[in-house]
C-alpha cells in the first residue's frame, strides 16, 4: 500500500527529532550521552513523591483520577499566582492569567495553532530549541532568525530585522526567545537587553513568547528578571514547565499571559486532550506547598553546577587539541560547541558514535539548512561527573583526528 497518498500535507511536513531519533542510539551500555536535555535521574525525590501520591489519594483520591478542567486545578493555579507575584509577575486576572498545559511542548504546540497562519512571519534565536521549531514548522511560517552573542539576543539586530521586513510589507507575529540559560547557547539575554527588547516590541507592534524552563537552574552569577516580570503591556506570553524543576514524567508546564489569548488556548487544547491529568497536578501542589520542590531544586542546582564546572574544565583541558570555543554557562544543562571552521558536525557524529559518545549537531537548531554545520550541543545535567571526563575525552580524540585531516 502506498500509504503517501493518504496523508495530509502537515503529516508529510512533519519532521521528527533530532534528539529523540539520536536518543534512540545511545542504549549501549558503553554509550555516554550528551545528546538529550534530561535531568539526572539519580536526583529525582522518589521518597517525596511516594509521600505526595499518599497524601494526594487520602485527600483527593477521587477527584485526582477524575477528568479535569481544561484551564487546570484551580488550587493549582491560584499557588502558581501566588509564587510568579514572588517573582515579581503580576497577574492582574488573578487564575485567568495562568493555565496548566500537558507539558511546554504541548504549550508551543498550542502557540503554534493560536498565532501562525500559512506564510505568516515569525522571529526566533539563531540558534534556537528545535522542540519549537519542530512545533511551529508545522504552521508553514516564514522564519526570521537573529544571532546572539554571549549576552544573548543582538537586539540591534532584530531592530535592524524589523525595519528590512517593514520594507517588505511583512510585520511578524512574535518573537520567540528562551533568554535564560538558552537552549542551546546556554546564554543569558543581558537585563539591558531584556528592557530594550519589550521598548521594541512596544513599538514595533509583535508580541513575545518567552519559553522559561530553566530560571530556577542557577547555580552562578546574578538572578535575571523574566521578560514577563518586565512585561508592562500584557505582550509576553511565558512558558514554563515543571519538568526541570521536578520531574519530566509528570508532563506538566504551564502558560501565563493575556486571558484573552489563553482562552483561545484553552479551546485549542479541548481538541488536543480536553485536559491535562489531575493526578500530577495534585502531585505538583502536594510537593510546593510541603517545600518538597525546593528542596530538590536545591539539591539540583548544586549537583549541576559540579557538573558544569567539571565540563569546562574537561574542554579547557583539550582546548588546544580541539580549537573549540564555547561559553561557559552560569545555569540551565547546556554548552555550545563551535569548531574550527571546516569541521562538520553531522559527519562527526557518526564517529562519535562509534566511540561511545553522543552529542546533538548544530544544525538542528537553525531554520536553514546551511548554519551551525561547525557547532554542536552538550548537556552536562544527565551524565555522571566521570562520565564528563571520559565523554569529553572521547569527544576531543574524535575532532583532534578530524583537524589533522583537514590541515
Amino acid at each position: 500500500m502506498n500509504t503517501e497518498r493518504w496523508l495530509s500535507d502537515t503529516a508529510k511536513a512533519a519532521q521528527a527529532s533530532d534528539i529523540r531519533e539520536l536518543l534512540k542510539l545511545t542504549a549501549r551500555p558503553d554509550m555516554i550521552s550528551f545528546a538529550g536535555g534530561l535531568p539526572d535521574p539519580a536526583l529525582f525525590p522518589v521518597e517525596e513523591y511516594r509521600e505526595a501520591m499518599g497524601q494526594v489519594m487520602a485527600a483527593h483520591g477521587q477527584q485526582a483520577l477524575q477528568y479535569s478542567t481544561t484551564e487546570g486545578l484551580t488550587e493549582l493555579r491560584e499557588a502558581l499566582v501566588q509564587h510568579l507575584a514572588g517573582e515579581g509577575i503580576e497577574c492582574p486576572d488573578g487564575i485567568e492569567n495562568v493555565i496548566l498545559t500537558t507539558g511546554s511542548q504541548q504549550a508551543l504546540e498550542l502557540t503554534g495553532k493560536l498565532f501562525i497562519a500559512p506564510g505568516d512571519t515569525i522571529l526566533v534565536e539563531a540558534p534556537s530549541y528545535l522542540g519549537a521549531i519542530q512545533a511551529f514548522s508545522l504552521r508553514q511560517p516564514r522564519y526570521e532568525a537573529v544571532e546572539m552573542d554571549g549576552q544573548g539576543l543582538k537586539v540591534d539586530l532584530l531592530e535592524a530585522k524589523l525595519a528590512e521586513l517593514k520594507k517588505e510589507g511583512r510585520a511578524p507575529k512574535f518573537l520567540y526567545t528562551v533568554p535564560t540559560f538558552q537552549n542551546p547557547a546556554g546564554v543569558c539575554l543581558s537585563l539591558e537587553r531584556r528592557k530594550a527588547l519589550l521598548e521594541l516590541a512596544d513599538r514595533e507592534d509583535f508580541l513575545i513568547i518567552e519559553d522559561d524552563p530553566y530560571g530556577r537552574l542557577r547555580f552562578r552569577g546574578e538572578p535575571l528578571p523574566s521578560l514577563k516580570s518586565l512585561d508592562t503591556s500584557g505582550r509576553v506570553i511565558c512558558l514554563r514547565t515543571f519538568s526541570k524543576t521536578l520531574a519530566p514524567g509528570l508532563r506538566t508546564g504551564y502558560m501565563v499571559g493575556n486571558p484573552e489569548f489563553l482562552r483561545r488556548i484553552v479551546i485549542l487544547k479541548q481538541s488536543a486532550d480536553l485536559c491535562s491529568p489531575a493526578l500530577t497536578q495534585y502531585i505538583i501542589l502536594e510537593m510546593l506547598q510541603n517545600g518538597a520542590m525546593e528542596k530538590y531544586i536545591r539539591q539540583v542546582i548544586a549537583v549541576y553546577g559540579q557538573k558544569e564546572a567539571v565540563m569546562v574544565a574537561a574542554l579547557k583541558a583539550h582546548q588546544a587539541e580541539t580549537g573549540a570555543t564555547f561559553n561557559e554557562p552560569e545555569g540551565g544543562m547546556f554548552f555550545w560547541l563551535q569548531l574550527p571552521e571546516g569541521l562538520d558536525a553531522e559527519s562527526l557524529l557518526f564517529k562519535a558514535l562509534e566511540a561511545g559518545v553522543a552529542y546533538v549537531k548544530g544544525p538542528a537548531f537553525y531554520t536553514d539548512a546551511t548554519s551551525g554545520r561547525n557547532c554542536l550541543r552538550l548537556n552536562f545535567s544527565q551524565p555522571s561527573v566521570s562520565q564528563i571526563e571520559r565523554g569529553v575525552e572521547r569527544l576531543a580524540s574524535i575532532i583532534q583526528e578530524a583537524r589533522q585531516v583537514t590541515v
